[in-house]
């Protein structure tokens, strides 16, 4: 078989000449870790009724199709914050859930082809339904916590998985960047630096509800105390 014809063959809305768009690894019983070669981590939750997919990635391929091969449950797609890297494939669904900020930032594309990708979508004009701290999310014997945690983005949430024991914290928490990007409103580096204190300080007084954290880019899983503690000192020294 000649290249060209490997190509015609094994290729499909996921598979291009560079390979496969997504890969993916379960992480515990019904909880699924989703990569795309734009090194995001997105994650699909299974409960007894429905599943949850938090953050959709850049829009490149079909990650409904993708997810859809993991379960056959209802898919619900829930945003960490509005970035287009966490909400390029909502369009995939007629509706998706993000915080209330996240709405007038969640089309913004960074670059032309992703507007090409986000056009090509079905349901471009898909609905958006807002979630806010403290509400829970019921995934049918698999209950959810929303935690406003925002410093990053002014949209930025954290899900507490109380079946699993995990957090994932967006790209709120990693072992990257953290507060390098964009705001929907440019405030002081003191101001953005207090207010992801707090923050931690809050996900830190909630440390007995869960055993690690699952961040949006640059691995995953990660120790809670280690990576906390040190945004704590961090913030104080900025």
């Amino acid at each position: 078989m000649g290249k060209e014809e490997f190509l015609v063959i094994y290729t499909s809305s996921n598979i291009d000449k560079n390979g496969m768009l997504f890969g993916k690894w379960k992480i515990k019983p019904d909880t699924w870790v989703i990569t795309n070669r734009w090194q995001n981590f997105m994650y699909l939750l299974i409960g007894e009724e429905k599943a949850l997919l938090i953050d959709s990635g850049y829009g490149e391929g079909n990650i409904r199709e993708f997810v859809e091969q993991i379960t056959d449950k209802p898919i619900m797609v829930l945003n960490t914050h509005g970035h287009f890297d966490h909400t390029g494939g909502n369009a995939w669904w007629t509706e998706a859930w993000m915080a209330e900020s996240a709405v007038p930032i969640a089309r913004k594309t960074f670059e032309p082809v992703h507007d090409e990708w986000f056009n090509a979508k079905p349901h471009t004009n898909y609905r958006e339904n807002i979630v806010k701290d403290g509400d829970l999310i019921d995934l049918g014997k698999r209950k959810l916590d929303i935690i406003a945690i925002p410093a990053h983005n002014e949209s930025s949430i954290a899900i507490l998985d109380w079946q699993t024991r995990l957090l994932f914290v967006g790209d709120e928490l990693e072992s990257g960047q953290v507060l390098l990007f964009v705001r929907n409103k440019n405030i002081s580096l003191h101001d953005v630096a207090t207010a992801h204190k707090a923050n931690m300080e809050r996900l830190k007084a909630r440390r007995s509800d869960y055993d690690a954290l699952c961040p949006a880019h640059n691995g995953v899983m990660l120790d809670p105390d280690t990576y906390i503690d040190d945004y704590i000192k961090l913030a104080e020294e900025l």
